[in-house]
């Protein structure tokens, strides 16, 4: 669910990179990481293993200029494609605002697309989310590759509300940034829909009509056509701002070393014991030892948070304070308290400590140091 922030005039959005293992979720979010500018882009966090190569979730956090009157800012998040990864899938997909849904064109994933699709609406729905409503782009990915599917067929299997779709390579990027474009666009008309984000001067306008008498009868006459929303326009231009002066098909692909060596969350820690948990924890997480992964993390908050609290201070009553959700405590207490923890319970704890750390470095308190 989007973040509205009135005192700043911000809005927050999240969008989520939905599809089959490997059909080019992690790579399409590489692409728009390596041609938007260093200055509204921010640092692309990747948790791996050998067998999916988007582990938990990639964060790309995108803020583009004001637009009427609202700054933008943007989350772009891919979800694991494996079918054994589901509850991981389901945690970041919670809130999203909106959903890019990358199939493989290829022929020998048919089966695997239309599952994802199928598993795409379950877990919407778990959230109580609208399949049918919920704005959502799909990408036709791999089209430079022989074997592959037409796009007629593909949208029959996969797209019968006739969204929005692209024929994209993420290797080079054919397509990627306009699927980016497109699911902006939406999520704003489905914000303004839902009486979330306005233009200025709607609401005025809107109560003066509901205000004003209507004549019993009025005289037939030929309605003008509809102008193409001025928002949608300025989207467009502003994304297209952020990215670098040339082509995209013009931008080189990124260095090989950039690609194939993710980075972790303990990225976002500052250098200090805590960032020391978190790089054993990140690690306890490749190796599968799960339980030793969630009693780093008890270690970890118990170890700064109880210095930080202060006298007669709970643990509960501190994170409280920072706007920690309480059930994603209770969820942390449920995973650390579990004598044989998952790889699911070893993720959340990996992402809880984050959201407590940089909720206390947005504060002005360095919690885990």
């Amino acid at each position: 669910m989007s973040s509205i922030n009135l005192h700043n005039d911000e809005i927050g959005i999240k969008v989520v990179y939905y599809g089959p293992g490997l059909g080019g979720k992690t790579s399409s979010i590489q692409h728009m990481h390596h041609v938007l500018k260093p200055d509204s882009r921010g640092q692309l966090i990747s948790l791996a293993t050998g067998i999916d190569r988007t582990l938990y979730f990639d964060f790309l956090p995108v803020k583009l200029p004001k637009i009427r009157g609202f700054s933008i800012r943007m989350s772009l998040y891919t979800v694991p494609g494996q079918v054994h990864y589901d509850a991981t899938r389901k945690l970041v997909l919670q809130g999203a605002d909106g959903v890019v849904f990358v199939a493989d064109s290829q022929l020998a994933r048919h089966d695997a697309n239309n599952e994802s699709m199928e598993n795409l609406r379950v877990n919407l729905k778990t959230h109580g989310m609208n399949p049918n409503t919920v704005p959502l782009v799909i990408q036709y990915n791999k089209r430079d590759l022989p074997n592959v599917m037409p796009v007629d067929q593909m949208n029959t299997d996969l797209n019968p509300r006739g969204v929005p779709y692209f024929a994209t390579c993420a290797v080079s990027g054919e397509g990627v940034f306009e699927s980016l474009k497109s699911i902006t666009k939406l999520v704003l008309a489905d914000l303004k829909r839902k009486g979330i984000y306005q233009e200025k001067g709607t609401e005025t306008a809107s109560r003066k009509t509901e205000e004003s008498k209507t004549p019993s009868w009025t005289p037939e006459i030929e309605k003008p056509r509809p102008k193409a929303p001025r928002e949608q326009s300025a989207i467009v231009n502003a994304i297209e701002a952020h990215m670098e002066t040339v082509s995209p098909s013009q931008i080189p692909p990124a260095p090989e070393e950039e690609i194939s060596q993710p980075l972790g969350l303990s990225n976002l820690w500052k250098p200090g014991a805590g960032h020391e948990h978190i790089i054993a924890l990140e690690q306890h997480i490749i190796e599968g030892d799960y339980l030793a992964a969630v009693n780093t993390a008890q270690d970890a908050l118990r170890a700064h948070l109880d210095d930080v609290a202060g006298p007669g201070t709970t643990t509960a009553e501190a994170l409280l304070a920072l706007g920690v959700h309480g059930g994603h405590y209770v969820r942390f207490q449920g995973a650390v308290s579990r004598g044989d923890p998952t790889i699911s319970d070893a993720l959340f704890c990996l992402f809880f400590l984050t959201d407590v750390d940089l909720r206390m470095q947005a504060a002005g308190v360095q919690l885990l140091q």
